[in-house]
């Protein structure tokens, strides 16, 4: 609160002083940003080092002042500077009027001066008339000597965590206790009571002093006195107390374990540990990360090899099993006993074993609570039912009691086409002969080098000759291309490229940022240059559609990447001579389901006569531009402070002096009546989240809305707009998303709330999304596209077509309204059209989390570096963004902004330093009121991933959800002991996962039937295929369901993988794992494929459904993972489970 007040004070107390030197601080800035581009380029010279040191040299001074005011916590002198009382222990005590002797100090970067410390007291009121002290205060400073000024140093004391706040720590050091306030100083972890540090401070230098150290002026960082990374086990953990320990060493507290890890004994993990006192222990862990999961260990029970044992003479049949073609089949076998020996034998009881199953078995005769005795020779028949009710393969335990043991037999049940999945698991025990698409990284670099000159085709826009801000090519480095397209092994591609790019083996920092960004984009490139190849033909040829010439691609819709509009085919006849081997361009003007239409230039189109020619396909590089000119330029303008944070860095005042009324109302300074709330259904979170950013304490640092599924984030960045256009009424706001279907929703909510007059925002497209017919019609009147050639050098103006979509915008119509709403890369143009730099002054990101932190750069590169403000929003639980070169994923390019900066020290969760919600609320908000699940389902990945702190506000009694379910009752598993109100089943199948020969995607025929028969169930009680999603993790799945659906003419439900799902929700989830082969799961458990050690799929797959999930897998491979085996534990412990036999470890 001290330091808050502080700095409002040292603000309006300067005010005027600035107001004089804005302009000169403005030239000033200019040339220093200058001085900077040359330093780059030639080095820091000498004699401006030199000059450094004169300008800090008068920051630290003593002087004498008079005490115009005291509080019980801080006083002022001369009626301008604030100290704290802390800074006064020394002196007797002070009254108002007092004539003082004290040190101050400036730091380099501000404004404002600190007291230091009060040294002595030079007399009491220089007004003796001591009965009136008002008139001390009002009568102003005496006049004193001139100050003496210190040269300062820097030095680093060693010392302990003494004690710690909420804001404030003290640390004991040699040469005092110290208070630190925590939004001052820069820190690199989260503190605690016992942990050694040395504390780097700006100390005076007096020569009066041995060591020439006086006071200590400034707390610069705190690090860790000693520190190291360490691989371990953990060995002892104690859940009650909530800690544990690594190699019996290195003390953790479970507060900073992962919010989706449990941590077990025996679990390998890397930490970062810390010296600190703990006990007995003296290293502490800072972080941990799990490597590997225990081994399993085998439950200890009677094992199945001595069940299966004839015993005591009996002897029962063996190698029994049933066999169906498909469901609601029935077939009836016999189990034969027999008594060989010399003794009777009596049999006390019999059943089925695994009560939480499905049982498809039902024994006809004998009864099953019969008891009988078999005398020596004697045989007894057990006829057996069994109805096919699941796809796949089941086992089951029928277990005989006698007197003095006991024996089992196992039952196998397969249902299916019997001879496929035979021969299926056949083949799965050969070695894959399959041929996929491969990537011919031979034949890519021979298309890269010998890329000859070409005729260029008729683009789909003029491209302009005159532009404000061009954007360089950025072209991929040759050694780099060379690194990757023609090193023998991966391992070698690897070493090369570490060589060339020695930061590509370091930890992400300011220092290489640009590097290494441009370097995983460059990687990406290739890439994705890589597998456009999959076009490449050999010999092609092209018909006639009107001005078009048209080339065939089959399954285009299907094939990954997608061509865009803009795209482009190089074709050539390497069999001409002459002028006839010249390569020609064509530009793809339109992509429809199976064919590209293209325009070449006129004089080969025009001669065309349906030749055959090689084709080559090349792709738009201009998204890949615009994020390497978007990184630099956010390098330069925004800087380490908005990069990398290691602490807050707060504004002078906020840019609104708003706050919350009892009423959770919004009340702004000085004015009595209430700020109206556009969506009065908005929570106290949502509410402070909009208050926060309002008042925008710590811009330009991000702001983060931290939103998990179904929490409201949409509504709270719609409210977040809209009071940010009607309060400030000076802003200017950017609005990016990472795809269009979620600027489309932005865009459509502004529209509902009917708060803003046409023209008040716009929705900037692209011309591939209008050639698409991708846009709602609702929506055409506020869509435009940018036309980036400068003012009047255009010769066509701003086209309106009859549904009101604005083509080819000037910079005259674009970017002046209040609200521009666009995905990241189309928002991109705007950078080419030379707005000046505070002309945007707020940026919002919608999805940020799924968006390449190079993307993220293209908007925040046009905000004011000073007084912007950046707001994202999304959840960095859920997926990230897409990335196709592995070593680029492993290098971290598939991590967000949005997350990298989540773990910086002062975005990351300290719950002992903010209690309420964890996270310092000028930075961030985390949502936590859950408007979309029933709290069954809520509760499932609330616990997995969101530390529980999901709060559900479904009601169970009267929401439309809770209908859905109950009506549902009787088509779902029967159990009299499971709640009505749980919503989480899981179907246990023991299908096979196959693979087809042009395809490494899997797909599971069991998984895909089972699906279709239980949609079938929902369609008869009257649910609507738009309320029913089926999610899996592999196309092929996706490919053989859909199938499934078309070949019985049943209306198709929304059938996609988990990237197609995220941002969506549906009333019914049915979600098909696929994979059913041990050695397959233990594959994917080692490179995190489909929903295997992929926590971020998982979580998006679970929390898509609103009023019931289904989940079909096999439950004895899944459970190998260890968020698969707590959702597995969660549906058998609420008897939710159903199907194939559970594995023992379930039981």
């Amino acid at each position: 609160m001290f330091s808050i007040v502080s700095k409002i004070f040292t603000y309006f107390s300067y005010a005027n002083e600035r107001k004089e030197c804005e302009k000169k601080l403005e030239a000033v800035l200019l040339e220093l940003e200058d001085e900077e581009r040359k330093e780059k380029l030639v080095g820091t010279k000498p004699e401006q080092s030199a000059k450094k040191e004169e300008l800090t040299e008068k920051n630290c001074f003593r002087k004498q002042g008079t005490i115009t005011s005291l509080q019980s916590d801080h006083g002022i002198i001369d009626k301008t500077l604030l100290f704290d009382m802390s800074a006064a222990k020394n002196v007797s005590e002070l009254r108002v009027g007092f004539c003082v002797q004290y040190l101050g100090y400036q730091a380099a970067d501000s404004d404002y001066i600190k007291i230091v410390r009060i040294e002595r007291i030079l007399n009491d009121y220089w007004d003796v008339n001591a009965d009136n002290e008002q008139q001390h205060a009002e009568a102003g400073p005496q006049t004193f000597d001139d100050p003496e000024y210190f040269n300062t140093h820097q030095r680093s004391f060693l010392g302990q965590v003494f004690s710690r706040n909420e804001n404030f720590i003290t640390v004991d050091t040699d040469y005092d206790k110290i208070d630190i306030d925590l939004d001052t100083v820069t820190i690199d972890y989260n503190l605690q009571l016992g942990d050694r540090v040395y504390l780097t401070c700006n100390v005076q230098t007096d020569q009066t002093f041995v060591d020439s150290t006086g006071e200590i002026l400034e707390v610069v960082t705190i690090h860790a006195a000693r520190s190291k990374k360490v691989m371990g086990t953990i060995t002892s953990l104690y859940q009650n107390e909530q800690w544990g320990l690594v190699n019996n060493e290195f003390f953790f507290s479970f507060d900073i374990l992962p919010s989706n890890y449990i941590p077990e004994r025996d679990d390998r993990v890397s930490v970062q540990v810390v010296e600190s006192e703990r006990g007995k222990f003296i290293w502490r862990c800072t972080s941990i990360l799990l490597l590997d999961k225990r081994t399993e260990k085998p439950v200890k029970i009677e094992s199945d090899a001595k069940l299966l044992q004839n015993k005591g003479g009996i002897v029962v049949t063996d190698n029994f099993q049933f066999r169906f073609r498909t469901l609601n089949e029935k077939k009836v076998g016999e189990l034969i006993m027999k008594n060989e020996g010399d003794e009777e034998r009596t049999l006390k009881r019999m059943c089925f074993l695994g009560k939480k199953c499905q049982s498809q078995l039902n024994l006809i005769e004998p009864k099953l609570n019969e008891q009988f005795t078999l005398k020596p020779g004697e045989s007894k028949v057990f006829r057996i039912t069994a109805r096919s009710q699941i796809f796949g393969y089941s086992r089951e335990i029928f277990l005989f009691s006698f007197e003095k043991f006991k024996i089992a037999r196992e039952i196998l049940i397969e249902v299916g086409e019997g001879d496929e999945l035979a021969q299926s698991r056949k083949n799965g025990q050969k070695e894959k002969q399959n041929k996929f698409y491969k990537k011919d990284y031979s034949y890519a670099h021979q298309v890269w080098t010998q890329r000859s000159h070409f005729v260029p085709g008729v683009h789909t826009l003029e491209k302009p000759k005159f532009v404000a801000n061009r954007i360089g090519i950025f072209e991929c480095p040759e050694r780099l291309r060379n690194a990757v397209l023609t090193s023998k092994n991966m391992i070698e591609m690897t070493e090369l490229v570490e060589d060339f790019y020695p930061c590509l083996t370091e930890s992400v920092s300011y220092q290489n940022y640009c590097v290494r960004f441009q370097t995983l984009l460059h990687l990406e490139e290739i890439e994705y240059f890589l597998q456009i190849r999959q076009y490449d033909r050999e010999r092609a040829h092209f018909s006639r559609d009107a001005e078009y010439l048209v080339l065939q691609i089959d399954n285009l819709s299907e094939k990954r990447p997608s061509l865009m509009l803009g795209d482009s085919i190089r074709v050539s006849n390497p069999w001409a001579e002459g002028m006839d081997k010249r390569c020609y361009e064509g530009v793809i003007h339109k992509v429809l389901f199976d064919r590209i239409l293209l325009k070449f230039n006129p004089g080969f189109q025009q001669k065309y006569n349906g030749e055959d020619y090689r084709v080559e396909f090349f792709f738009s590089r201009f998204s890949f531009r615009k994020q390497h000119y978007a990184l630099k330029k956010t390098y330069h303008q925004m800087g380490p402070n908005f990069l990398f944070p290691n602490k807050i860095h707060l504004q002078e005042r906020p840019q609104l002096e708003v706050s919350l009324n009892e009423k959770f109302n919004l009340v702004i300074k000085d004015e009595t009546a209430e700020v109206k709330w556009f969506n009065e259904n908005l929570n106290d979170v949502q509410k402070k989240a909009i208050k926060n950013i309002l008042r925008g304490e710590a811009r330009p640092m991000p702001y983060i809305i931290f939103g998990p599924p179904g929490t409201g984030k949409t509504l709270t960045l719609i409210e977040t707009i809209l009071q940010l256009v009607t309060l400030l009424p000076d802003s200017r706001l950017l609005v990016g998303t990472p795809s269009n279907s979620s600027a489309d929703l932005i865009a459509t909510r502004l529209i509902g709330c009917k708060a803003l007059r046409p023209g008040d925002f716009v929705r900037l497209v692209s011309q591939n999304v209008i050639e698409k017919d991708l846009i709602p019609d609702h929506l055409k009147p506020y869509c435009a596209t940018v036309d980036i050639a400068m003012e009047g050098t255009s010769r066509d103006g701003m086209i309106i077509t009859d549904s009101g979509l604005k083509l080819k915008c000037q910079m005259k119509h674009m970017g002046r309204h209040r609200i521009t709403i666009g995905t990241c890369v189309a928002l991109g143009s705007l950078m080419q059209m030379g707005f000046p730099k505070d002309h945007f002054t707020h940026i919002i990101i919608d999805e940020a989390g799924q968006c390449i932190e190079t993307e993220n750069m293209i908007p925040i590169s046009l905000v004011d570096q000073y007084n912007g403000q950046v707001i994202l929003a999304g959840d960095p639980l859920q997926l990230g963004p897409i990335i196709l070169n592995k070593y680029a994923v492993e290098k971290g390019l598939d991590t967000s902004f949005l997350q990298r900066i989540l773990d910086r020290m002062p975005y990351r969760k300290d719950l002992e330093r903010f209690p309420d919600c964890g996270y310092d609320p000028r930075l961030v908000t985390k949502l936590i009121y859950n408007y979309r699940a029933l709290p069954s389902i809520l509760k499932l990945y609330n616990d997995l991933f969101y530390d529980s702190e999901l709060r559900p506000m479904i009601d169970e009694e009267t929401s439309q959800e809770i209908q859905i379910l109950r009506s549902l009752s009787d088509i779902l598993p029967q159990n009299e002991n499971r709640s009505p109100n749980h919503a989480v089943f899981f179907m246990g199948i023991r299908g096979e996962n196959k693979q087809e020969s042009d395809s490494p995607s899997w797909y599971n025929p069991a998984e895909a039937k089972s699906i279709f028969l239980f949609v079938l169930k929902l369609y008869r009680k009257n649910i609507n295929a738009k309320n029913i999603g089926i999610i899996t993790p592999y196309q092929k799945q996706v490919k053989a369901i859909r199938n499934i659906f078309i070949e019985a003419d049943i209306m198709l439900p929304k059938i996609g993988s988990v990237e197609e799902f995220q941002g969506q929700e549906r009333d019914i989830i049915l979600i098909s794992t696929v994979r059913s082969r041990k050695s397959l799961i233990e594959m994917d458990l080692l490179h995190s494929l489909g929903f295997v050690r992929s926590d971020k799929r998982l979580n998006v797959a679970i929390s898509r459904s609103r009023a019931l999930l289904i989940i079909f897998g096999n439950p004895h491979l899944l459970r190998l993972d260890k968020s698969w085996e707590r959702l597995l534990k969660y549906c058998i412990s609420n008897d939710a489970y159903t199907g194939c036999d559970l594995p023992s470890e379930l039981m």
